[in-house]
């Protein structure tokens, strides 16, 4: 047992000192509306104690951050809040960056938020919040990062009719995309209570904060295992037309193995979309082994072509032109004149029949070509290989040697 904690212990403290880690963060901010306090913990990151942001965030709204010293493994975790009460609609993007004490950068989290015009209820019991679904995945590794697919939250709401007092009331209405988790990271390798919490206001216009919790457990994996995939960098190209293929470029994955140790990888993965072809926004998603994850990019309609541009109906005809001129004379006119008329005498016999209206090269090409089985002929001149001949050279120099020192030889010995 007590190896079993040591190496829990020390795998966690590898997640801590060896790499950033990125905690879950709510991609899209939803049910946000124009004149409803807003107040939730968007993000967390570990060993991170400050943070920087760029973008816009919604006016109205701003953030905060609050970090904690985490009591088993001594390292910050850093929680970024957003609060306040919108006064635009709108969408609006932004990026924030967790640094550590050090400013290095150990989390970067990107968000797009949609403020509403108009909230769909005003007030909620908070008597009434419950967890109607856990989450589909509620089994980690070390090191993993929650995720909320299939988290269903509920409460009672009302909605104002707009005459004295009288609001309407919606039983067990779904204000999942309003919770937060705690915590979104495991550090540490033991089942335990995940925190679902919510801000709203209350029957009295006070905002009040209501909780509940669900249950996780955990597996243990070989040290090299990989056990969770994250995209660390969207592709560089996120904006296509219709037709066009994707382009990976730039995309990074990050690797958690069973060691809690992270790896970044920019290949070694597939995508379940080659052709997009769906116009508006797209889901794409990547497989590293047996482990998947996501990344959404924009597909925007084809500009349609204007039939009477010379420039966008030259390739078409060009790549057919002596089989549409005769065929259709009248109708391809417009389309083939203003092709034919300027480069007439360049492109049709240039590109097609450049070979034979240049004899010189073509001329310098034959004993190039020739050149690679030219050596067996003459190597092969009066019916005997030119290597037959330098063997049988040698061999006649030999022999003369030999006699010559047997001569010598042999004179020496009379004397």
């Amino acid at each position: 047992m007590k190896k079993r904690l040591f190496c829990a212990v020390l795998a966690a403290m590898m997640i801590i000192l060896m790499l950033p880690i990125e905690a879950l963060a709510v991609e899209t901010i939803k049910e946000v509306y124009v004149g409803r306090e807003f107040d939730s913990v968007i993000g967390t990151a570990v060993n991170a104690t400050s943070f920087s942001y760029s973008g816009k965030v919604p006016d109205g709204l701003t953030l905060s951050g609050s970090y904690h010293r985490s009591n088993k493994y001594n390292a910050e975790i850093l929680s970024v809040k957003l609060s306040g009460t919108p006064t635009v609609a709108g969408t609006f993007n932004f990026e924030v960056k967790c640094k550590s004490k050090d400013g290095n950068v150990t989390t970067t989290l990107s968000y797009s938020i949609t403020v509403g015009a108009e909230a769909p209820f005003d007030r909620f019991d908070p008597n009434s919040f419950s967890i109607d679904a856990w989450p589909t995945k509620t089994t980690y590794y070390l090191g993993d990062t929650l995720d909320t697919k299939g988290l269903k939250v509920t409460a009672t709401v009302y909605k104002w009719t707009g005459s004295g007092d009288k609001y309407k009331e919606y039983t067990n209405y779904d204000i999942t995309d309003l919770c937060w988790c705690d915590p979104t990271v495991f550090t540490f390798d033991e089942a335990q209570n995940v925190k679902v919490s919510c801000t709203l206001p209350n029957k009295n216009g006070e905002l009040e904060t209501v909780s509940d919790t669900f249950r996780v457990d955990f597996k243990y994996a070989d040290a090299n295992t990989v056990t969770s995939i994250a995209v660390l960098a969207k592709p560089t190209k996120l904006t296509y037309t219709v037709g066009d293929t994707l382009d990976t470029e730039g995309l990074t994955l990050r690797l958690t193995k069973g060691s809690g140790a992270t790896e970044d990888v920019t290949e070694g993965f597939t995508c379940d979309v080659t052709k997009l072809d769906t116009v508006g926004t797209q889901t794409v998603t990547v497989t590293y082994g047996e482990k998947t994850a996501t990344f959404d990019v924009t597909v925007t309609e084809a500009v349609s072509s204007v039939p009477s541009s010379s420039s966008s109906s030259a390739p078409v005809s060009s790549s057919q032109p002596e089989s549409s001129a005769p065929s259709s004379e009248s109708s391809s006119e417009p389309v083939s004149e203003p092709e034919y008329s300027e480069p007439e005498s360049s492109e049709p016999e240039s590109s097609v029949p450049e070979p034979s209206s240049e004899p010189e090269p073509s001329s310098e090409s034959e004993p190039v070509i020739d050149a690679d089985v030219e050596p067996e002929p003459e190597q092969t001149k009066g019916g005997i290989p030119f290597w037959v001949w330098i063997i049988i050279g040698l061999l006649v120099v030999a022999v003369g040697a030999a006699v010559g020192l047997f001569l010598i030889g042999k004179k020496n010995i009379d004397e």
